[in-house]
Order: C-alpha cells, then structure tokens, then sequence
C-alpha cells in the first residue's frame, strides 16, 4: 500500500533538491517514515500532503511552460510528463485516503481528527513565521538556512502526537504536565546557552529577564516593544486562561513546586494578587514617569522574579496548590479576568454530581471548593487545564462552549492550545 506514496514523495524530495529547498527535501524523504507509525492519523496527514504535493507539480509545470512559450520553444511534452507526474502523485494520496487505506491503521477517528488538525494548523502557522517574519524565528534556520521546513515538520509531528494524548481520557493530565515542562525545560535551556555566549539561542541576542509580571510592566516602563503584550492577548482571545495551565514558562515550576504534596491544598486570595498587580503596574509608570535608568529597573524586576521562586519553594510546595499562580502572579490575574471574555468554560452538572470532590483533589489552583461545585463552576482561578474533568467518577464536568456539545467544545479547545504548545515550543524563547 504504501509504496506509490513512498515514491511520489521521493520525487517531490528530487524536486526540491533540484530548486534549492533541502529543508523541504529532506522533510519529503522523513514523511513516508511516518506511515510505519501505524496510527490513523499518519495515513490522513500523508494522503493530504501529497495532495499539496500535486499542486506542487501542477504550478510548477504551469511556470515552466510559459517560459518556453516565451522563449518559443515546444512544451507539449513538457505538460504531459508533468501532468503525468501531478496525476501519479494524486493517485498515491487517494491510495492512502481510501477507507480501505485508513481503516488498516488503529486509531479513533476522533483523535485520528484532531492530531490531523493540529499538524496542519502547526504547520500553517510556522509557515507563514518562515515566509513573512524578517527574523529568523526558528532555531533550524539559524544554524542551516532553509532548513526551518524540517523544523517545521517535526514540531507539526510532536503537536500530533501530544494531541492524540491529551484527547485520550486516561493520558490527558499527565501529558499536559509533560509536555508543559517540556517546553520550560527548552525555554530556559535556550536562555541558558544564551548567557554562555550562544546568541542564536536568544530571540534578537539582546537578553531579557524572564519574568511574567514584565509582559506587562516592561512594555509600560519602556513605552514601546509590545509584542509579548499582543502575544499573550492573542492566547487568551484563543483559550482563555489555558495561558496559565499549559503556555506560561515559569508557571511549570510552581506546579512542580506544588506536587511535593500528593494532594493540593487549598490557598486563594485575590485581594493579595490585586494589590501586588497594582502595586507592579504603578512601579512601572512610576519609573517611566522618573526616568529611572534600566539598570536598576531591572534590579527591582528581579528581586520580584526572585520573589515569587520564594513564594513556591514555600508556600506552593507547602500548600500543595500554585500559590505563585493564585495569590503573587499579575499576568494570572490578567489571564484569569480577561480570559472570561473567551467563550470557553469549564462546567458541572449539578444534576449528577455528587459532590465526592474528587475534582478539588486534583485541583492545583483553588479553583473547586464545595461552594464551586455546587454552583456548578470553577472559580476565578481556573486555568482550564482540565484534570477534574478526567478525574470525574460521575463524569459530569465538561467543557463548555456556545452552540456546541461538550465533546466537540473539548475536541476544539485541546486542538487550539496543543497547537498553541507546539508553535511556542518552536519560537518562544527570551
């Protein structure tokens, strides 16, 4: 079954050689190899990229046609090998994407979906970063220019796998967990190579503290470089507070702070976290409005940083729930107020629930007391991580969004945040 489609990917790496694209090349020759992953979702993303790959064949032997016409040269058969190649290379994608194709691969169809829609969507936007962004924003590309294709497919890959996860009920908390740290763990390891001198691991080679709090303090005292500004409001217009629970690079390590203890605490104060927000946003207008050099504006941004380390090594690991988060944290205020203008929400049917409160026993944000769950929702403090709902005996929390049914509104939010995670585990760094 699969050799047609080895072949016309082998010619598309031949093609790609042949213009200069060896990122794109050696991508074409890694792609077959995903089809001895025998999952559903492999055969429904290889069958599409040939697709992709006869438009490739079609609009290159339309532009070389034309040059021979304006050169006035014969091209008839120029178009017919190459309309027989374009067809060659439908053909092996239809040998693919036929039922009988699809169905030898195990896989839920529903999950074969979702990692399907989060690999082209990973792509897609790591593909316009490659074709429109001036900087080099991935890491491939500054050490082997052209290479970031092969980048590109590989985190497309990841986001495919990680999304077959976390759909899964059984596997879906601890894989958030993992993949969360993960993506501290490269963030910070990029940082670190910067400080010993490897400047393509910075964003411009210019170093900035990675402090949350200074995504929105910085851009206040500096009165330009807005872009974590809009970054981080694009995230919350897209998941809401899901920031928080699976895209915040320090917020991974307050939630290992907290897992010193098997089971979470309870710790909230809001009125604290307010007071500390305020207290940071009129810092920085403060030091603007004095002209305060950067030096020690950076010194007061890193005792705060330092600050909040403190604050999980013990209070969260005391605790056992993200005080960091829930009480120091302004960018968690800001994710937790704003992220109410997205339309996803976490709810519980009050009808079948039972009140067991298993859900507040894997709740690291203080978000379920029984007032909560009687009410029928997490509190301000939910980050929409979604471990109560896989830890549910009654199975009655879900996901909730407008005008679709908990499962299609679960499915829709774990393809926006996993390919959230995949495009940040790609080109977020200081």
């Amino acid at each position: 079954m699969v050799t047609f489609p080895i072949l016309a990917f082998l010619l598309l790496a031949a093609h790609f050689s042949r213009i200069n694209y060896n990122g794109l090349a050696i991508a074409c020759l890694l792609i077959p190899f995903l089809l001895f992953h025998r999952k559903r979702w492999t055969v429904l993303v290889s069958g599409t990229l040939l697709v992709m790959g006869s438009l490739v064949w079609a609009a290159t032997g339309y532009r070389l046609a034309l040059t021979r016409i304006q050169y006035g040269l014969p091209y008839h058969r120029l178009l017919a090998i190459m309309g027989a190649v374009m067809l060659f290379t439908l053909f092996s994608a239809w040998v693919l994407l036929r039922r009988k194709s699809r169905e030898r691969y195990p896989g839920d169809p529903a999950s074969a979906g979702i990692s399907t829609w989060v690999f082209f969507l990973t792509a897609l936007a790591l593909s316009m970063i490659q074709l429109k962004v001036p900087l080099n924003m991935l890491l491939f590309n500054r050490f082997l220019p052209g290479f970031g294709w092969l980048e590109i497919l590989l985190l497309s890959v990841y986001g495919a796998i990680v999304a077959a996860r976390i759909h899964d009920y059984k596997t879906q908390a601890k894989w958030r967990i993992r993949v969360w740290h993960l993506f501290t763990i490269v963030f910070f390891t990029q940082l670190i190579l910067g400080l010993f001198g490897f400047d393509s691991f910075l964003m411009t080679g210019n170093l900035h503290l990675p402090v949350p709090a200074l995504i929105a303090a910085g851009p206040i005292y500096r009165g330009h470089d807005f872009f974590m500004v809009f970054l981080f409001l694009g995230t919350i217009i897209l998941v809401g507070p899901a920031w928080c629970s699976q895209l915040c690079y320090i917020g991974a390590w307050d939630d290992a702070a907290s897992r010193s203890k098997k089971a979470p605490g309870y710790y909230r104060n809001d009125r604290v976290r307010m007071m500390i927000t305020v207290l940071v946003i009129a810092v920085a207008i403060l030091l603007r409005l004095f002209g305060v050099g950067w030096f020690p504006a950076t010194i007061l941004a890193a005792i705060f940083g330092l600050a909040g380390v403190g604050v999980m090594l013990i209070f969260s690991r005391k605790k056992g729930t993200m005080v960091h988060c829930t009480a120091y944290c302004p960018i968690g205020l800001f994710s937790n107020v704003l992220g109410k203008l997205n339309p996803f929400r976490i709810r519980i049917d009050t009808g079948g629930c039972t009140s067991c409160m298993a859900c507040a026993q894997v709740c690291r944000y203080s978000a379920l007391t029984l007032e909560d769950i009687q009410a029928g929702k997490p509190s301000l403090t939910c980050t929409l991580c979604g471990d109560c709902i896989t830890d549910c005996p009654q199975n009655t929390i879900h996901y909730h969004f407008p005008c679709l049914s908990a499962e299609t509104a679960r499915k829709l939010f774990i393809v926006l945040v996993v390919t959230l995670h995949a495009i940040f585990l790609g080109v977020a760094r200081i």
